[in-house]
């Protein structure tokens, strides 16, 4: 078995700050089961010793963590992994399959329908096609460890994935499908995210009360080329699910706050 001290490293000739590393390093072995919910981890000296830094950048690395709700200091015994029942969702992984496999959870989808029809004004207009134009809509609700997580509708270009009905997306991830059959991988998202309450439908697809708090996201999917391939809205239940960002100054991308007051995000 191996010693899961050896795993506490960092890289010396790498640019990226210590502190950094450290976060990077201990979200991974906690992500990756090295440390499991509710269990003690080395304490600020035990690190410090380990990674041969000061106490200082491993106690800016640890409250980095807590405030990101992955580790839980209790005074006078120790700092512990955090006990969750929620679902981290990391935008940096695109793949929601993926991102839940990283972390150790169960992905799943139930599929509501999958039918083909003239693209919605909205559909059209982010996937760049002319009104009208016949597009997949797929909703599903996503899974986590059988959970009901995620009400998710997706609109995907007919013509450009014909075979898509073959798919058995109740099993197989989405994207994983659009790579194997067609060889297109997304590797880029606009997202825009905003609180909402939960309609009677929704309610009852997710499993929970009506005009229960949510997430309402968009999401607009790019090939490496910039072709938008992928339009999708989701509701996400505010109980059951974690968004996660990690940004840093001078990072590829930009946040900003849309002027809009209202939501421009069309659901149906």
């Amino acid at each position: 078995m191996l010693n899961r001290e050896a795993l506490i490293k960092i890289d010396r000739r790498n640019k990226t700050p210590l502190y950094h590393q450290i976060i990077e390093n201990l979200r991974t072995l906690i992500q990756e089961g090295q440390f499991k919910p509710g269990e003690i981890v080395p304490s600020e000296w035990e690190l410090s010793d380990l990674y041969g830094v000061s106490r200082l950048t491993v106690r800016r690395a640890i409250d980095d963590l807590e405030r990101d709700g992955l580790l839980v200091r209790r005074h006078g015994v120790g700092t512990f992994v955090a006990n969750s029942s929620e679902a981290q969702i990391y935008p940096s992984e695109l793949s929601f399959t993926k991102n839940m496999e990283q972390i150790g959870r169960v992905p799943g989808s139930r599929v509501i329908s999958l039918q083909t029809l003239p693209a919605p004004v909205e559909a059209a207009h982010h996937l760049s096609l002319e009104p009208d134009t016949a597009v997949y809509k797929l909703v599903r609700v996503r899974l986590v460890d059988n959970q009901p997580l995620m009400l998710e509708t997706t609109y995907l270009p007919q013509a450009r994935f014909p075979e898509l009905a073959q798919a058995d997306l109740s099993q197989e991830s989405l994207y994983a499908f659009l790579k194997t059959r067609y060889h297109v991988s997304i590797v880029g998202l606009d997202q825009t995210m905003e609180p909402t309450i939960l309609t009677d439908h929704e309610a009852a697809l997710l499993e929970v009360e009506a005009g229960s708090p949510a997430i309402l996201s968009e999401i607009v999917g790019f090939t490496a080329n910039g072709e938008p391939v992928e339009y999708t809205w989701s509701v996400t239940c505010g109980g059951r699910g974690r968004f996660y960002f990690h940004f840093r100054e001078g990072d590829v991308g930009k946040r900003h706050f849309s002027r809009s007051l209202t939501s421009q995000i069309k659901r149906d």
